[in-house]
């Protein structure tokens, strides 16, 4: 994937959806810039780690 997840635009979204659930499942990071979260860090462009 060459964008991160925080680029995505509605119809990616739309159109990605299986892709982005297998992102988001268990996520670990938030985005700080747009709240988006994933399982990896590597997706998001201003990632910091959920605390639990």
């Amino acid at each position: 994937m060459a964008k991160t997840l925080c680029e995505w635009k509605t119809k990616e979204i739309e159109n990605g959806l299986d892709d982005l659930l297998k992102l988001v499942k268990k996520s670990e990071y938030v985005c700080r810039k747009c709240a988006r979260v994933a399982n990896t860090k590597k997706v998001l462009c201003k990632p910091i780690p959920l605390k639990d």
